[in-house]
């Protein structure tokens, strides 16, 4: 397993008119590297996604983790505690299927230029994977959990 060092930034994803936070980590250095989408679980892009990114960059892939409850609450995060998971599920009820395909679109023409574009989904719920599958077909690879 490659352990390359990584550098993380925040960046803007969209159109200019709908634009939306994303977190991304990459190999230091320079060369094309494939490119992997983490889907946020019902905790934002917290501590945790942002290492999960970060661990995916430092194996050869420029990882994105769009904040896709940002529409909602702006720089949205929480732990795992009960209220936590209640506030996180109150969030994701508000987001609309059509959004979060938006958004993942959006991050996915970000990272258009690599030379291949595969989905690694960390996800708050396992009903948008057949919506992906929808969209994506084989582009996607999922795995649910940490």
């Amino acid at each position: 397993m490659t352990n390359l060092q990584v550098v993380t930034q925040q960046v803007q994803i969209g159109n200019e008119s709908d634009r939306l936070p994303a977190y991304v980590a990459m190999p230091a250095g320079s060369g094309r590297f494939p490119g992997i989408i983490v889907i946020q679980e019902i905790f934002g892009v917290n501590t945790h996604i942002r290492a999960v990114t970060a661990r995916i960059a430092s194996m050869g892939y420029v990882a994105i983790a769009p904040a896709l409850f940002a529409r909602i609450t702006p720089g949205f995060e929480v732990g795992y505690t009960s209220e936590d998971v209640e506030l996180g599920r109150s969030h994701a009820q508000k987001t609309s299927a059509p959004q979060l395909l938006s958004d993942i679109q959006a991050a996915i023409d970000y990272l258009k230029t690599l030379p291949q574009v595969m989905v690694f989904a960390v996800t708050y719920d396992r009903a948008i994977i057949p919506l992906l599958l929808l969209q994506l077909g084989n582009m996607l690879r999922s795995y649910l959990g940490n």
